[in-house]
């Protein structure tokens, strides 16, 4: 068997190795007329591997740069615009460290946890009684995804005075607290998949 793996390797593995098939073919052309031809017939077939971008100057121009880096710009064409010398070496790519920051409710979040902490800087009256009954929803559906066993109405009104310092209050009614717990439980059931009976 003839793997991927035992060939060698593709300059642009994008364009895939039919095509460099091609512009290793090309390579061996004597006459420069059926070479020129056989370089315009493999830009054509580049272009169709990505067709939303066809038709656009930069696109042609670009097909160009690289028919000449798969060839190792060793094919002898005449390109309608001056070659650009592409660079064969990587960039290394700079090392993302995991966000180190604390997280000391980790079924909220950092996100949850901060809007948490926000709170405190609203203003009292109806834009932060609004602010809370958001939280509390999010609070909630971040708790029944994590345990829904534990979520009620003592745990989300303790989390949240803990969370701010004692500094906000659970403003929403019981009546409406209920409600809001019992839609994020809805959210978390277990679908059923089984097949009914016939």
């Amino acid at each position: 068997m003839d793997y991927n793996t035992n060939r060698p390797s593709l300059k642009l593995p994008e364009y895939g190795r039919n095509v460099q098939k091609m512009v290793d073919y090309a390579l061996t052309i004597a006459d420069r007329d059926e070479r020129q031809q056989c370089a315009e017939t493999i830009i054509k077939v580049m272009g169709n591997i990505f067709p939303q971008q066809k038709g656009s100057t930069d696109f042609v121009r670009m097909l160009w740069d690289h028919l000449a880096f798969i060839s190792d710009y060793k094919l002898d064409v005449d390109s309608p615009y001056p070659i650009t010398v592409l660079s064969e070496e990587k960039q290394e790519h700079p090392h993302l460290d995991y966000p180190k920051q604390q997280i000391d409710y980790r079924h909220y979040g950092h996100t949850l946890e901060q809007m948490i902490r926000a709170l405190s800087s609203i203003p009292e009256g109806s834009d932060r009684e609004q602010a809370v009954e958001l939280v509390v929803a999010q609070m909630a559906k971040s708790l029944a995804t994590w345990n829904n066993t534990v979520l009620t109405p003592n745990k989300l009104t303790s989390d949240l005075r803990e969370m701010t310092g004692g500094q906000v209050d659970m403003t929403i009614s019981t009546q409406r607290l209920e409600k809001i717990i019992a839609s994020a439980r809805a959210l978390t059931k277990p679908v059923n998949n089984k097949k009914k009976k016939k």
